[in-house]
């Protein structure tokens, strides 16, 4: 028994409130404060005794039932000595009176019976007692869950802590104060399945008050004594630690829902007693909402959007799906249409096209979605009518992108296909539930847990869910289990039988769906995220035909080369026999390259435009101006030497949709950064525009060129063939027609065919070229099938270099040469230019078969005339503003305190205790340097230092701890590389100045989990690589506005280490893979580690912390924070002192609040800045529940450029609390 809590000795009692223990001995007789609850007696009064449960100060409680009579319910005997009671001058029955008179009626009152005097033997004492009897709850106390005896959950802390204050309101209403709610006043009943409370958090308890002692009208506090309000507080903040307790151990909800209770008993202490208190309601209420929100970010479907930049999910895959009806521009509702038909459908279309959001228009929250001026009856009007039910899974989520993880087998990712569908059904459930209550079967959930078990093997334990949100949870950590890479669950049956179990239950989950078909929608199916095999294994097995259910996937264009079998894997599947095809890519084209292109992207740009708050007193044609394609190459030919004409040649609305091929998200992402520096005058400037064109551009240029191949002189050489045709064309006939080539038709006629093929498909796989269309043609009845394809550039690659943007004239490479131009892309230009389509000769008045079509005359250079924006309107505010989402008005909330740090002088080191100095026995000048320095005034109990397979100076600092006599012990660093220390025991200095960055992360951790105080030194080189002479090459480039210069410039620095890089997970935390993924990460003038990471991992949102430092080293920083931001949606730079720790652990705190307790997404770091950055990311993961820490290492450190020289030492101190 090691209860804790005040106890008066029930043979001799006293007035004494201290705080004891129950196996503590009273200090007069010697008997434990317990000895009741242990010698339990055998029977009281017409009562037998059946079990103790707890002690409270005047009293303890027993189950017991009567001996006779025909009810053998349970009952609770509260016993408590009359001697005691006329001690203390009380009247136990007045106390009984008034806890019956509080219990008639209430919910979380534990109601009276009767009450009774009796003798009472505990053991060898024999007292005389009052004893009430009071109703069973069938529960444990609530001391027991905050002990960790019984284990708590996070859906179960948020409903005790709801009921905790409902229970304080029925107090309230009855004008009296409980007085003495202290845990073991507080049973948590658990209700059976008949009982359950529908509409709970966690449906099967209830908390309950059974010891009304103290009860009275006037609130009992100061002295020692708690008031209701603040007792509560304690709880939740106990519960709080109980699911915060270990961080690494505990489940990623409970982490989250840990951090949010703890704000709010953070909240709750401020509360002083004569301050007005939150009602219950408005507690209660924000409590839920939390908890939903947290546990549940998928559910706001009820919320107004509002987008906080323009751009913000352009990807849709970071958009929920009851926001696409109001974004998507469907011509007609032709493709919304068409893929929703029956049966299986692969939908193929060149990166950004909009595949993902024309998938989730399918999806039952965006059907379901009650849009403005709508009302819930035509929502579920629209849904009985649409006569599919549609579920959305992508596979990016459920594919592990950690390099050093095992990939999961196709057995595998069919498990998890399959449960991770099923959530998906569970909240579409819930989302029929609120437009409908009465919707749903009442054995809806039961029947979806008995599929997924029929499914998989070994039969998975789910539970007995109550309602929706339960289902939804219980199937959500299956769905963890299933997608470990350990995991052994896999399909019991084949793909197309096992599938079709989980649409039955759905189908019969509401008789509105009961004639719909299920749509199993998977997204991004492609060679960014598995193999070719992999994906073929899969499409084919998924493509099966059944009338109750069907897949429908998207993939790239380039899935085109797969060869896809039928179910059975015996014959290749036919399109048009075994599935449909539907190539949005070449519809959006097809749209973009007829007149009516500007409509369309006019059509996108306004559906964001209502929901962004910058927008509402312009129009993006009003922004942006127009002019046609034909002025916008004309002008190219006639300003060849004029290079003020060429600072303003691509701008207007067709330019914008000229230049897309097809990606949608470019468009929004180039309209965004024209509005960055709004004008008040519109249209937006001419020189504007082209300025931002320029930069995507380069950037664009650059990531291509980062990946160490020969794909950026693919691009060049095809730009400088197009560019140098169009000037020709303009030279030659200057009232021509000018020539624009941009698309090319290769034809495999020769040679390695799945060589060119692999080569095809690396071109089209980075963006280069995008598919266009593409058949197997046979050419005579005799003849093999020839591969032909068109190909159409990414023109952004080709702005540098002046070409024209309207699709008009190709390029045709067969044969030898095309076998050339993929094999030696250095003479691309060359074979180019001599394989000219003779479908478009160079004649005016003769188009080819892509022939932009002829615009009106009165179209051309439709400038808008300039006029004055609305005053009102701030453009720099309006961007990137976001309403943020607040707690409930009444639930104050207040986060626990970031882990502090001070900075030490060295002088006061030799009062700090200190057990363990960890070291780095590195190759650099500082790392014997800084030892030395420590040395001086410190005095460990032993030295712990990390060994590395180069040697560097790692005798010189042995020499130095021998002069010492201190005692060493040495860890090789392959041991310690994954971010895992050895426990250090007791207090801890880590010298981070020789430790690579896995390591030190790894140290300061540990040191901050054996003692929440620990020490840090770090000692400055004198001098950095990159050297300053570089970083000012790379600066000069920028301030000479030549963005292109600028980047290959900052590809050009000598970093100190070489790639390849590896991005090493120096966490084991399982995390939830369908919540949003979140980046915070570091710039730096190393810029490749950042690149790296942001390349290879997809990410939502990041944040990347740029030294805030005016040097140029910051500055080359800022820069590479931005190339890192250019693909991400939601990126966002912060500027931060990069050699401040206090400042980066409070930064690093404050994005953890509002991203992974706030926002609900996972929370990585990425180490891809300086020491002191890794140092702050160690102590925030130590303090605070993070999901991933990456260390990007790259394959070799290079010594002679890395760093030279000693600086000063630096020491700080970090406390956790």
């Amino acid at each position: 028994m090691s209860e804790l809590g005040k106890f008066c000795c029930f043979v001799c009692p006293a007035p004494d409130q201290t705080v004891r223990r129950l196996d503590d001995h009273c200090p007069t007789c010697g008997r434990q404060y317990g000895f009741p609850l242990r010698d339990v007696p055998a029977s009281i009064g017409e009562f037998e005794v059946v079990r103790s449960l707890s002690r409270g100060f005047y009293g303890a409680t027993f189950v017991a039932r009567r001996r006779s009579g025909l009810s053998r319910t349970p009952k609770v005997l509260k016993v408590s000595p009359a001697d005691m009671y006329s001690f203390f001058k009380k009247d136990f029955g007045a106390e009984m009176r008034r806890h019956a008179e509080a219990a008639e009626g209430a919910a979380h009152i534990v109601g009276v019976d009767d009450m009774f005097d009796a003798d009472v033997a505990f053991g060898d004492v024999t007292l005389r007692c009052h004893v009430g009897v009071l109703d069973f709850v069938d529960g444990d106390p609530l001391a027991r869950y905050l002990s960790g005896a019984v284990p708590l959950s996070a859906a179960e802390a948020a409903q005790i802590s709801s009921d905790l204050f409902r229970m304080k309101e029925e107090f309230e209403r009855r004008l009296v104060n409980h007085n003495d709610l202290h845990a073991s006043n507080i049973i948590v009943e658990r209700l059976p399945p008949s009982h359950r409370r529908a509409d709970a958090i966690e449906p099967s308890i209830r908390a309950m008050a059974i010891d009304l002692g103290s009860i009275a009208p006037d609130r009992r506090s100061g002295s020692g004594y708690l008031g209701d309000l603040h007792w509560i507080g304690r709880h939740i903040h106990a519960m709080a630690s109980r699911l915060l307790v270990p961080i690494d151990s505990a489940g990623d909800l409970e982490n989250r829902i840990g951090l949010k209770l703890h704000g709010i008993a953070q909240g709750l202490a401020s509360i002083t007693e004569n301050q007005r208190t939150p009602s219950a309601d408005d507690m209660i209420r924000g409590i839920q909402e939390e908890y939903h929100r947290t546990a549940e970010p998928w559910r706001p479907w009820r919320n107004q959007r509002v987008l906080k930049t323009f751009a913000e999910s352009y990807n849709a895959q970071t958009l929920d799906a009851w926001y696409v009806p109001q974004l998507l521009v469907d011509p007609e509702g032709a493709w919304l249409a068409r893929v929703s038909a029956p049966g299986p459908l692969v939908m193929t279309g060149m990166r950004g096209c909009g595949k993902t959001m024309l998938l989730h228009s399918l999806q039952f929250h965006a059907r379901a979605a009650v849009q403005p001026h709508e009302s819930d009856v035509d929502a579920l009007r629209r849904i009985r009518e649409d006569g599919y039910v549609g579920l959305f899974v992508s596979a990016q989520r459920l594919i592990p992108v950690d390099p050093t993880a095992e990939r999961p087998s196709t057995d595998q990712l069919f498990a998890r296909l399959l449960v991770a569908y099923a959530v998906a059904a569970s909240r579409a459930m819930a989302h029929l539930a609120d437009l409908d209550g009465k919707a749903l079967a009442f054995d809806a959930c039961a029947g979806m847990v008995q599929a997924v078990a029929n499914s998989l093997k070994p039969i998975p334990e789910i539970g007995d869910p109550a309602n929706t949100e339960q289902l939804e949870r219980f199937l959500g950590n299956l769905l963890a289990r299933v997608s470990r890479s350990d995991s052994e669950y896999r399909l019991a049956t084949n793909a197309n039988a096992a599938f079709p179990l989980v649409a039955d239950a759905i189908r019969r989950a509401s008789p509105i769906w009961a004639d719909s078909q299920v749509l199993f929608l998977l997204d991004d199916v492609s060679t960014r995220y598995l193999d070719a095999q992999r994906i073929e294994d899969l499409l084919s097995s998924l493509i099966f035909h059944n009338p109750h259910c069907a897949f429908k996937l998207t993939s790239e264009a380039q899935t085109i080369f797969l060869s896809l079998k039928s179910p059975g894997k015996v014959h290749a599947a036919a399109a048009g026999r075994d599935f449909e095809t539907f190539d949005l890519g070449a519809q959006v084209q097809a749209r973009l390259k007829d007149r009516s292109g500007r409509a369309f992207v006019l059509d996108v740009l306004k559906a964001r435009a209502r929901l962004y708050a910058g927008h509402r007193s312009s129009t993006p044609d009003q922004v942006l101006g127009d002019i046609d394609l034909e002025s916008i190459a004309r002008s190219i030919a006639e300003t060849q030497t004029r290079s003020r004409e060429r600072k303003r040649l691509y701008h207007g609305l067709r330019a914008l949709a000229g230049v897309c091929v097809g990606n949608i998200g470019t468009v929004i992402q180039i309209y965004q950064e024209i509005l960055a520096n709004h004008p008040k005058l519109l249209p937006v400037s001419p020189e504007r525009q082209n300025e931002v064109f320029q930069e995507f551009c380069a950037r664009h240029l650059y990531s291509l060129d980062r990946r160490g191949s020969d794909l950026k002189a693919v691009a060049t050489q095809f730009a400088e063939a197009s560019h140098q045709l169009l000037m020709e064309s303009g030279k030659e006939r200057p009232t021509g027609r000018i020539r624009q080539y941009t698309s090319i038709y290769v034809r495999v006629t020769s040679g390695d065919v799945r060589a060119q093929m692999n080569r095809l498909r690396e071109l089209v796989d980075a963006g280069v070229f995008v598919f266009t269309g593409g058949t197997a043609r046979t050419k005579t009845h005799d003849s093999d099938p020839i591969q032909q394809f068109k190909l159409t550039f990414m023109k952004i690659f080709g702005l540098a270099n002046f070409i024209g943007l309207a699709d008009r004239d190709r390029f045709e490479l067969s044969g030898a040469d095309l076998e050339k131009w993929l094999d030696e892309p250095e003479l691309g230009r060359e074979l180019l230019l001599r394989n000219l389509s003779k479908a478009v000769p160079l004649v005016d008045g003769e188009a080819g078969s892509d022939e932009e079509a002829d615009e009106d005359p009165s179209d051309r250079m439709l400038e808008a005339k300039p006029y004055a924006a609305a005053r009102q309107m701030d453009w720099l505010d309006g961007l990137g503003a976001g309403k943020q989402e607040s707690e409930s008005p009444a639930l104050t909330m207040s986060m626990p305190p970031l882990p502090s740090v001070t900075e030490q002088k060295a002088r006061d080191l030799g009062e700090e205790q200190v057990d363990t100095l960890v070291v780095g026995l590195g190759f650099e000048e500082r790392t014997p340097a800084s030892l030395n320095r420590l040395l001086k005034h410190l005095k460990p109990k032993r030295v712990l230092a990390v060994r590395y397979e180069n040697i560097g100076r790692s005798d010189a600092m042995r020499a130095l701890v021998a002069k010492t006599g201190l005692r060493v012990d040495e860890v090789d660093y392959a041991a310690v590389a994954s971010g895992d220390a050895p426990e250090l025991g007791g207090r801890a200095m880590i010298d981070v100045t020789g430790l690579a960055k896995s390591a030190l992360f790894g140290f300061v951790r540990s040191g901050l989990s054996a003692c929440e105080s620990i020490l840090i030194a770090y000692t400055a080189a004198k001098q950095y690589y990159p050297l300053e002479t570089e970083l000012r090459s790379v600066l000069d480039a920028y301030r000479s506005d030549d963005p292109h210069s600028l980047l290959t410039a900052l590809r050009g620095i000598l970093t100190g280490e070489v790639g390849p890089y590896r991005s090493i997970p120096l966490l084991t935390a399982e995390s939830d893979q369908t919540r949003l993924r979140a980046l915070s990460a570091f710039a730096s003038s190393k810029h490749e580690r950042l690149l790296h990471l942001v390349g290879e991992r997809e990410y939502d949102i990041i944040e990347v912390l740029t030294d805030s430092a005016r040097t140029s080293r910051a500055n080359v920083g800022r820069i590479a924070a931005r190339v890192a931001m250019e693909d991400i949606p939601n990126g966002q730079p912060t500027p931060v002192d990069a050699a401040d720790l206090s400042a980066l652990v409070q930064a690093l705190g404050r994005r953890h609040q509002d991203w992974y307790v706030r926002g609900g997404l996972n929370f990585e770091i990425g180490l891809t800045g300086n020491k002191m950055q890794a140092t702050a990311a160690a102590v925030i993961s130590a303090a605070l529940p993070v999901n991933q820490v990456w260390y990007v290492r790259p394959a070799i450190f290079d010594e002679t450029r890395f760093t030279h020289g000693v600086g000063r030492s630096r020491f700080f101190r970090v406390d956790l609390h």
